[in-house]
């Protein structure tokens, strides 16, 4: 079973492919990169756990987690910069796909 890595860019309100992330992860060896509005996930708990049964981890972009002022609901949720986003998309994670 290949590892996967979703991209994601939309807040929690306009997000809709939870189902799709559950349905094609299997919550094997998964995880959700947060950039853009998607990290507001790591500010409601409600949506970070929701995103937490879908995937296996979920790392959350430092750049624009600090550009939006927000709490971390999720201590679970860990922040990383663009290296190490490079690193997950290239090397860690044999398929990535945005959702």
């Amino acid at each position: 079973m290949k590892s996967k890595l979703f991209i994601m860019l939309k807040s929690p309100h306009e997000f809709t492919g939870m189902d799709l992330m559950k349905s094609i992860g299997d919550g094997s060896n998964t995880a959700a990169i947060l950039f853009e509005d998607a990290v507001i996930f790591a500010a409601n708990a409600k949506k970070g756990k929701e995103l937490q049964s879908a995937v296996k981890e979920v790392y959350v972009m430092k750049d624009d987690w600090e550009a939006r002022g927000l709490p971390l609901a999720m201590p679970g949720f860990k922040i990383i910069d663009y290296p190490e986003a490079v690193d997950l998309i290239m090397e860690r994670y044999e398929q990535t796909i945005t959702v």
